[in-house]
C-alpha cells in the first residue's frame, strides 16, 4: 500500500492541495480572459466605427483615449496580450483620426463663414448641379 500512497503527489497541482487542474503535462497553462483587454478592444472598435458619422468625432476621441488607457491597465505586470495590442492600435487610430476629423470640421466651418470662400463653394455647387 505504500507504493500507491507515495505516488499520489503526481495528481497534485504543485501547491499540495491535491486538486488536478486538468493541464496536460508539457503543455502551456490556459490563460484566463482579460476583461480590461477586451474592453479596450471594444472601445477601439466603436471609436473607429464612430468616425463614419462625421459629427461623432468627439466620441471617437473619448473612446480612443479609453481604449489606450484600458490596454495599459490590462498588462498587470505582464506583456501585452493580443486583445490589448489590438485595442491599443485601434485606440491610437481612433484618437488620431478623431482629432484630424475635428480639425477638418473646424477648418470647413471657418471657410464657410468667409465670404470669398462661400462664393467659391456656391460656384462648385452650381457646377455640380449643372452636371446632373
Amino acid at each position: 500500500m505504500d507504493y500507491y500512497d507515495s505516488n499520489d503527489n503526481q495528481y497534485k497541482d504543485g501547491q499540495g492541495n491535491g486538486k488536478n487542474n486538468g493541464n496536460i503535462p508539457g503543455s502551456r497553462p490556459v490563460r484566463q480572459p482579460n476583461g480590461t483587454a477586451t474592453a479596450s478592444l471594444i472601445c477601439g472598435i466603436i471609436g473607429t466605427l464612430s468616425l463614419c458619422a462625421c459629427i461623432a468625432f468627439p466620441l471617437s476621441i473619448i473612446l480612443g483615449v479609453a481604449a489606450i488607457i484600458l490596454s495599459f491597465l490590462s498588462r498587470k505586470g505582464e506583456p501585452f496580450t493580443g486583445l490589448a495590442i489590438a485595442g491599443l492600435v485601434l485606440g491610437i487610430l481612433s484618437l488620431i483620426l478623431g482629432v484630424a476629423e475635428g480639425l477638418y470640421m473646424i477648418a470647413i466651418n471657418f471657410m464657410l463663414r468667409d465670404p470669398q470662400m462661400s462664393s467659391m463653394f456656391d460656384q462648385i455647387l452650381d457646377q455640380y448641379q449643372n452636371m446632373q
